[in-house]
């Protein structure tokens, strides 16, 4: 089978001996289980994608690197434990819960294929399932007073003011334009118009979303703060104790971290609540998808949220 060169680099160390590798390279190394599992994948494509879950794994266990991970110490209580993180994470939905699972089993297969491993070890591992459950759960959602109370709440924090400003301004986009947390932190100043903000999403793709003047005087304030270089400057950038800033945009982590020091549900139910109190409020599904950037209006609906007595009582009033 061939390979890309620029997908496998070449290595003569252990990967076991914890060396300081890139953490988006996959080095060439017959000893190395995560080779040889993407080595034994029958096309490019799959390797890529097994190779971007393994560092997406690595990245959710807290390590900069799939290289980080000591494979042969690994258990059945670190796969417990990973598979508890994944299930909290907002983002992630059960399919994509279930395709982590399975290519860390496949490299332990491989761990233990290498010696690295007892059988024993791996037979405990392999027996773990990751009940990830359906698509639908519950999602801590906020109607349009809760997201006003909570607004009111970040603006009167303790935080210092420029943190304050910048957070306020943060958490009126999640709520009042629904976007994901990585559209936040990929915000341009030039991004912000005076009717909408101009977001770059999945794909990068371009769209724009309405931009309430609430949502826009809380950035304005915002940006009467922060010394910004030019226009093409991060719109969030992280800032220091003392409410120094620095030149640096701000991570989609710290975003959930945000939300943790505010109490918050997490980003995607910010983005969920936006969408549930739009459609609540007369707005057409079709236009609830265009403002989220989903390509299809039933992915919408599974965002939507529409309480028993609601529907009952849309029955009702249409009955003969």
């Amino acid at each position: 089978m061939r390979f890309s060169k620029e997908f496998f680099k070449e290595s003569h160390e252990l990967v076991l001996a914890k060396p300081k590798y890139k953490k988006t390279d996959i080095y060439k190394d017959l000893k190395c289980p995560i080779y040889n599992y993407l080595l034994a994948l029958q096309s490019e494509a799959s390797q890529i994608t097994a190779a971007r879950v393994l560092q997406a794994v690595a990245r959710r266990m807290g390590r900069q690197s799939v290289y980080e991970i000591r494979w042969e110490k690994f258990n059945a209580t670190a796969l417990n434990t990973l598979i508890s993180t994944l299930k909290n994470q907002d983002d992630l939905s059960p399919k994509t819960i279930s395709l982590y699972v399975s290519i860390v089993k496949q490299v332990i297969e491989h761990t233990y294929l290498l010696g690295y491993m007892s059988a024993l070890q791996r037979d405990a591992i392999k027996m773990i399932k990751a009940n990830t459950g359906s698509r639908t759960k519950e999602y801590t959602l906020l109607d349009r007073n809760g997201v006003e109370g909570f607004l009111s709440d970040v603006a009167e924090s303790g935080s210092d003011n420029v943190s304050k400003l910048r957070d306020l301004a943060i958490f009126s986009i999640l709520t009042r334009c629904g976007l994901r947390r990585q559209e936040v932190v990929n915000l341009k100043v030039n991004d912000v118009g005076i009717a909408a903000l101009r977001v770059i999403g999945k794909g990068n793709k371009q769209r724009n979303v309405a931009l309430h003047p609430v949502v826009l005087e809380a950035i304005n304030n915002w940006l009467a703060v922060y010394n910004y270089t030019d226009n093409n400057s991060p719109l969030f950038v992280s800032i220091l104790k003392g409410g120094h800033l620095q030149n640096k945009a701000l991570s989609a982590d710290a975003i959930f971290k945000l939300c943790a020091k505010y109490k918050s549900p997490p980003p995607h139910s910010l983005r969920r609540s936006y969408a549930t109190n739009l459609y609540q409020n007369g707005v057409k599904i079709k236009n609830i998808s265009k403002m989220l950037g989903h390509n299809q209006i039933a992915t919408t609906e599974l965002y939507l949220r529409v309480g028993d007595d609601e529907v009952f009582k849309d029955v009702m009033d249409k009955l003969l």
